[in-house]
Order: structure tokens, then sequence, then C-alpha cells
């Protein structure tokens, strides 16, 4: 009965007009005070806003970005999805009413629902991974998808245990349903239905040694669920070919996180290049490494090695074409799925 409840949507009659829902109940943890990514670490676990850490990041990418904006727009959100919840009780009444309203069609969206951008499924285009790109353009990917149902999930109930979780090029949900014990993965990219352990483990070739080290397949606090956001912005300091600031939001990464592979592959790759291009400029001028220079060089090349050592010795692998088209294949797979689950 449960996993009925789970994968087919009892279509609740939901009356009144949700546009004027009232928000005097608003579940806002944090307000904005003009923090940045800087000031995420310092940051007590249980005063952590997953929506507006996700925004400040989102900010800190494009700062055009206007963040009480988004705020509202969340907490709106997790309003018209309390509404729906009504007097339900329940962690997984609360869970299905987010999954309903993101997912299927109705007067709760505006008939607009949220989906996976099929044109983009690795999130590579500029700010694609941002919170903001997808609550603009309801289409988004393995990482704006679960920010987004933590966010509303958080607001409308934060004592639901529900929790971000790492796979390979991958972020999907967990919920623990308080009231019977039952353990649930939420594969977001498909419309929030279930997936198990073991389809993981097999699609995107995790190894045994990764889910032991609890670098995958773990449930993430907040901070390390953010930590992994934050690499969209080393990622976009990297494309600007500016290393150093790129550096300084991989140890952010590893603050947040310490067992991050994603940050320590950045890192480590990072420092490598700042090493390489060093070792190039020398070249140019034609000349040897001064000492210090020398000491620098040395340096870099044996953190670099250390990051990434430690990385596989977690259980991380490096992409490869393979696992890029397995993972792909994967996701298009489990569409497919929950299409013919639809029907």
């Amino acid at each position: 009965m449960k996993q009925a409840l789970f994968i087919v949507l009892t279509v609740f009659t939901i009356s009144g007009d949700l546009s004027s829902t009232d928000l005097s109940d608003v579940n806002r943890v944090r307000e904005y005070n003009g923090q940045t990514v800087w000031d995420l670490p310092s940051i007590p676990e249980q005063d952590i806003d997953i929506g507006l850490w996700a925004l400040i990041i989102a900010r800190e990418c494009v700062s055009s970005v206007d963040i009480d904006k988004y705020l509202h727009t969340l907490d709106t959100m997790a309003a018209q999805i309390r509404y729906m919840v009504g007097p339900r009780d329940g962690d997984m009444v609360r869970f299905m009413m987010a999954k309903m309203y993101q997912f299927d069609t109705g007067t709760w969206n505006g008939g607009r629902v949220f989906s996976y951008d099929l044109d983009d499924p690795m999130g590579e285009k500029p700010g694609a991974r941002l919170l903001t790109t997808y609550l603009d353009t309801r289409k988004g990917n393995c990482v704006s998808i679960p920010t987004l149902f933590l966010a509303l999930m958080e607001r409308v109930d934060s004592t639901v245990p529900f929790h971000g979780v790492a796979a390979p090029l991958h972020l999907f949900c967990r919920l623990h349903d308080r009231q019977d014990g039952s353990v649930w993965n939420v594969e977001t990219t498909h419309g929030g239905n279930p997936a198990r352990d073991q389809w993981y483990v097999e699609k995107l070739r995790i190894t045994q040694l990764a889910i032991e080290s609890g670098v995958y397949m773990a449930d993430l606090t907040k901070k390390q669920f953010l930590a992994e956001l934050v690499g969209v912005l080393v990622s976009k300091h990297r494309q600007e070919a500016d290393y150093h600031t790129a550096l300084k939001y991989a140890e952010v990464m590893l603050q947040l996180n310490p067992r991050s592979v994603t940050g320590m592959v950045q890192k480590g790759a990072l420092l490598g290049w700042i090493g390489h291009m060093l070792q190039e400029r020398i070249r140019a001028e034609n000349r040897r490494p001064t000492a210090d220079e020398d000491r620098d060089l040395r340096l870099y090349m044996v953190e670099s090695e250390n990051y990434i050592s430690r990385a596989r010795s977690l259980g991380w692998e490096p992409e490869s074409p393979e696992s890029r088209d397995q993972y792909l294949k994967a996701i298009r797979e489990a569409r497919m799925n929950n299409r013919h689950i639809k029907e």
C-alpha cells in the first residue's frame, strides 16, 4: 500500500484560489542580510536554509540575482504546498504534495510543471545548475532539481528527514518516513519517483569502496549538500581562467565537507594547473626557476597528486566517455519507466 501511494499519486481535490494563499505562516529560516559563500563555513548546521544559500551561490555566479524576490517565490510555493497538505498529517503526505506541486500539472503550479532539461541533461550551459535558472525556466538537471525539492521540503516542514545524496555525476534526495520507518530514494530527474540503491550502484558504476567510505549513497547534511553546489562557482572561475579564485571556492567545498571527492578533485586539478602555468611562464621567459619558484612548483605537484590520490582512495574514479554515456542512458531509462508508470 505504501509503495502504491508513492508511485501512483492519489488525486486530491484542491479548492480555492492558491494564488491568494495566506503567507503569514511562511517558514523562512533565515533572511538575506548580505551573506556571501565565504560566510557559509561558519554558519551552524541547524541555522542553514538550503534555499537561501542556493540563492546566495547563484548571486555570486550572476550578480544581478534578486535574492529577496526568489525567497518570496520559494516561500509562496511552500505555502501553497502546505495548503494542499491541509489537515492531513505524516511525512509521506507532505512529500507527496511537494512532489505533486512540482511534477504534476494543476492549478497549484499554474499548469507549468518543473521538468528535466533534455536539451542540456548534464547542466553544462552557463548558469544551468543554478536554482534561479530552474525557477525561471522550470527546466533543470541533477543539481538544480534536487536543490528545489530540498528547499521546498525544508519550508513545508523542516522536521521531515529529507536529505540530499551524492552519486557519481549526480545528486538526488532521500526521504526517511518517520511514521513507518521506510526509506525512499527520490530520483528528482524523473518526477520524484523512487529508485533502488542497486539501480544507482549498477547504472552509475559506484564502487563498494565509495559506498563504505561514505562519499556516495550516504545522507548529506545541509552543509555537505551545499558544498556540491559551490562546485558551480569553481567551474565558473575555472572557465574564466581565474584559477586562484576557483581554488578558494574549492577550499570552501572542503571546509563544508572534508570528504567531498568533487572538492578534492577540483582542488587537485587546480593546483596542478596553477603549477603548470607557473612552469610555462618560466619557460617562456627562458630562465631557470628561482628557489621560491622551484619550491612552489614542487608543492603544487605534490599537493595536486595528494588530493587526487585521496579521492581515489575513497572510491572516486575519473569520468570517462563510457561513464558519461552510461549516466545519460540511465537517466533516459528512468524517464521512460516513469512515463510507463503514468500511462
